[in-house]
């Protein structure tokens, strides 16, 4: 039945409404969130450093540890150092033995997603790190092999363990530690394909443009390929809830990341459109080849058409408010992005890709239409946004 102009009016307050409260709702979670109370200072320490049986604060949270209560020589130091991961920060115990070298290595908190951090965890990369030295690089592709696919959460644990033990050894051994490089800027082929494809839908979003089809193909198809098969770079929620929690990483590691965000930002705010999903989202590519293949139509059961149009966004909002209590943007992801270019995830994920997969055949995007995420907060600010014009044209 076709909605009349009451009934569209009504809808939309009702939206606006419903905005509103998921707003009050991220305020109160995230404030919850900053008072839930992280794991034990001593436990930390007795864990790094289990031969230890009284501590001593150094200062900046780092920690001498002693054999008894009265000895006055430590046999062991600890310090907690963070860096910057993919989810945020990401918090180590380092323990260095009075050489200047590491003895253990204790992760103790991070936000990463969950399939990538037990990739990392099951790896050999934590125990690499164990007896290496203040002079070491301890540098990512230098001297420390990485995980594969898990980059940010690799180069975070080891940063935070090397600005550990050189804090240690600078500050308590009085050893003479290397001079720290600053970050290197990273711009490579991923950025240059992201520019590209930002560049080809501003040239296709023009009006006259002849070619829009073919440029829009285009961007679909060379992200599905880069951005997606080979660097699996997709906008994801945890990356934008951990922008919304204020985890905003080193630009110099991370220039891939802001321009995607920003573009994201930007465009919305000036024109309220999504060029993403429509034209850059290398799973939205899969889904639409698929389609072609299949002949797929939009194909939508007007009996429950409410029930999927109020369903990712329940979706998005609950794994928002999840990751806000919880002060970890990881726990947030529910895509099935990871599962699809890295062939990683709970068998429950693979399910739900399979099943997604096979519709495509049939339905036009319909992890787009029905699940995703990304869709659901970008109709969250358009009706924010439409709110707000509204009130300052009203005030103005």
């Amino acid at each position: 039945m076709k909605l009349t102009a009451p009934a569209t009016w009504g809808r939309k307050k009702t939206e606006r409404y419903l905005a509103l409260a998921a707003i009050l709702a991220m305020a109160v979670m995230a404030i919850l969130g900053l008072k839930r109370n992280n794991a034990g200072l001593e436990q930390v320490l007795s864990d790094a450093l289990p031969a230890a049986v009284r501590f001593e604060p150094l200062g900046n949270q780092s920690f001498a540890g002693y054999p008894t209560e009265r000895d006055a020589l430590p046999i062991g130091y600890v310090k907690i150092s963070a860096a910057d991961g993919y989810g945020g920060p990401l918090k180590v115990a380092v323990t260095v033995d009075p050489k200047g070298v590491i003895s253990s290595l204790l992760i103790i908190e991070q936000r990463e997603t969950a399939d990538y951090f037990k990739r990392v965890r099951s790896s050999e990369m934590l125990n690499s790190l164990i007896g290496k030295g203040y002079q070491d690089e301890l540098r990512l592709g230098d001297d420390v092999d990485g995980v594969s696919g898990a980059t940010y959460t690799s180069r975070a644990i080891v940063s935070a363990s090397r600005l550990g033990l050189r804090s240690i050894a600078a500050g308590e051994l009085d050893l003479d530690v290397p001079r720290e490089k600053p970050p290197q800027v990273m711009f490579g082929v991923p950025e240059l394909v992201l520019i590209l494809l930002i560049a080809v839908w501003y040239a296709g979003d023009r009006k006259g443009f002849q070619l829009k089809k073919q440029a829009r193909w285009f961007t679909l198809l060379t992200s599905m390929v880069f951005l997606g098969f080979i660097y699996t770079s997709l906008l994801t929620l945890p990356f934008m809830t951990k922008m919304l929690m204020g985890f905003w990483p080193q630009w110099q590691n991370s220039l891939y990341w802001y321009t995607l965000f920003g573009f994201f930002l930007l465009v919305f705010l000036i024109k309220g459109k999504n060029p993403y999903c429509q034209w850059i989202c290398p799973f939205g590519a899969v889904q639409e080849t698929l389609g072609m293949i299949g002949g797929a139509k939009s194909r939508s059961p007007k009996r429950f058409a409410e029930f999927f149009r109020w369903l990712p966004r329940g979706l998005a909002l609950t794994a928002v408010l999840a990751a806000l209590l919880f002060r970890n943007p990881g726990i947030s992801s529910y895509e099935v992005f990871g599962t699809m270019f890295d062939l990683e995830g709970s068998p429950f994920q693979f399910g739900l890709l399979g099943t997604v997969l096979i519709s495509s055949f049939l339905v036009k995007r319909p992890w787009c239409r029905f699940l995703c995420p990304i869709g659901a907060i970008y109709d969250f600010l358009l009706t924010v946004r439409g709110w707000a014009k509204e009130r300052w044209r009203r005030t103005s």
